[in-house]
């Protein structure tokens, strides 16, 4: 039998194990890299689109009853090629709206300091893909930020990618609305494009996985650098995974949120090594209730009661959540490439994550808050070193490496000479099970497998005798090893942590290093 018939044949199959709601239905098919994107389509197949360069096809059927080919569910089901197309929907929580939803302040813009990069840049040059429910681009704060004309309409197959649900309007508007127009709101990117893409059919607030990933797709091969996606699907796709390992690979940095419903893990596709998932807080800093937690949250960001743009040319601040949250990243990564315009996505990905210096609880990562709170990322003051002890890692050539290359990082303890201590180092790295581990290290000491308090002595304070340079990784002996970085490290953002705790006043000092190792 010819490829095209078995999977004719195949598709034939599924009407028996599909739900026989009398409706139509959608569904993904598979190919082997080397069949040809064809399809026989008769009465009770359709063909709704070609996923290229993904050997996927998306395939409608309007007939669950009437076939009677049915070979055995374990060829289908060993040969792997058919799949449901899952719906995902956009991660606004809005729980709570309140009664006067128009407020003047922008609270969140002075908590993240973009006033201050805006002294360099407003995200001039820098396109942002926006994967949500379409924008309004005739709001006045709205107006020649969007390229229109660039977007597309997955959901009703179009070109116009208005947006009749209000969603993305909004995160439109949280990005880059403009400012200095005397029109309502300043966006976190006032300079920076979105080119709009449209995933729902009309204005639901659902989508099908496989708009998504065309979306995705089409984004790859745009000119946006950041893709956005204030979205969630309730289970992983693999099409989704093909897709965004694709934009991945043409150099884009995607971000999405974590989704709203207050638990661990964080939703498909933020919980991905390589895509910046984005919780929620409040504006002390508190992690939302409903905001989703665990291993593959990496920042938290604004996420209550926001001030954003509405369809028809208004205003409200009911936005709350992991999507507006993540659409205030997506602003500060059109800020980051604007300034670092010919750096790549992991270096901006470092960028990013090495500002967030606020931390409610833990130093450096936690389930709860991901690497910490967004900031900008300002230039750097020197540390005034003839007047308080601190720890500082001696900066290295580059943030960014490869398995195999050589590393030197050393970690400099200045104006502690006479006084007593204890050092503690914590490794925070990826896994290739989509899960982060950590590694203590106890200097001066033996290494502790559990995991190590900070405000807690696990050794005799050290008497430090004259300031240190210490050797953490690149020589014989270096308290990490020689500095090869070995080939068995999975993809994704590592951080060391080194916290020297004082005896003479309790105080504990921070210093924190984050690079990404990457196997490409």
């Amino acid at each position: 039998m010819n490829s095209t018939g078995y999977i004719s044949l195949v598709i034939l199959t599924l009407f028996n194990v599909l739900p026989t709601s009398g409706l139509a239905a959608r569904f993904l098919v598979h190919l082997a890299e080397s069949t040809e994107l064809t399809l026989v389509e008769n009465e009770q197949i359709h063909v709704i689109r070609h996923l290229y360069p993904l050997p996927w096809l998306v395939v409608e059927t309007s007939n669950l009853y009437d076939t009677q080919i049915s070979p055995p569910l374990e060829l289908i089901r060993h040969k792997g090629l058919l799949y449901p197309d899952v719906e995902g929907y956009f991660a606004t929580d809005s729980t709570a709206i309140p009664d006067d939803p128009h407020y003047s302040e922008q609270w969140y813009l002075t908590e993240i300091n973009a006033l201050e990069m805006w002294k360099d840049t407003q995200g001039e040059g820098t396109v942002i893909a926006l994967l949500d429910s379409g924008v309004d681009p005739n709001h006045p704060d709205l107006l020649g930020n969007i390229l229109f004309e660039q977007g597309y309409d997955f959901g009703d197959q179009d070109t116009f990618a208005y947006d009749e649900n209000g969603h993305g309007t909004a995160m439109a508007g949280l990005m880059v609305a403009k400012c200095d127009n005397q029109q309502g709101v300043c966006g976190v990117a006032p300079a920076a494009k979105i080119i709009p893409y449209k995933l729902n059919q009309k204005g639901s607030g659902r989508f099908f996985a496989s708009d998504l990933a065309a979306a995705i797709l089409a984004a790859a091969d745009s000119s946006a650098t950041i893709l956005s996606l204030s979205l969630v699907l309730d289970e992983a796709v693999p099409v989704v995974q093909d897709a965004l390992l694709y934009a991945k690979q043409q150099g884009k940095v995607v971000v999405a949120a974590v989704g709203n419903r207050g638990r661990q893990p964080v939703d498909y596709p933020a919980n991905l090594p390589w895509v910046i998932g984005v919780g929620a807080v409040d504006k002390e800093g508190k992690r939302l209730p409903s905001s989703n937690y665990g291993d593959g949250l990496l920042i938290s960001a604004p996420g209550k009661n926001l001030l954003s743009t509405l369809i028809g040319g208004g205003y409200a601040d009911w936005f709350d959540g992991s999507s507006a949250a993540t659409a205030l990243v997506s602003g500060v990564l059109a800020l980051i490439v604007a300034q670092q315009p010919t750096a790549t996505a992991a270096e901006w990905t470092v960028t990013l994550l090495a500002a967030c210096q606020d931390d409610i609880d833990t130093p450096g990562f936690d389930s709860q808050y991901g690497f910490g709170l967004l900031k900008v990322p300002l230039r750097s003051v020197p540390l005034n070193q003839d007047q308080v002890p601190n720890l500082q890692f001696v900066p290295m050539a580059g943030e960014v490496f490869h398995n195999g290359n050589q590393v030197t990082l050393n970690l400099s303890l200045n104006q502690v000479a006479g006084r007593k201590g204890d050092l503690y180092l914590r490794i925070n790295l990826p896994s290739n099970t989509e899960k982060r581990y950590t590694l203590f290290k106890v200097w001066n000491s033996n290494d502790n497998v559990e995991s190590i308090p900070y405000n807690q002595t696990l050794s005799s304070p050290y008497w430090f005798e004259s300031n240190l340079n210490l050797a953490l990784y690149g020589t014989s002996t270096a308290l990490l090893g020689m500095g090869i970085i070995p080939d068995s490290l999975a993809e994704g953002i590592y951080e060391l942590l080194a916290i020297l705790k004082l005896s003479d006043n309790s105080s504990m000092i921070p210093a924190r290093k984050i690079v990404w190792i990457t196997t490409q």
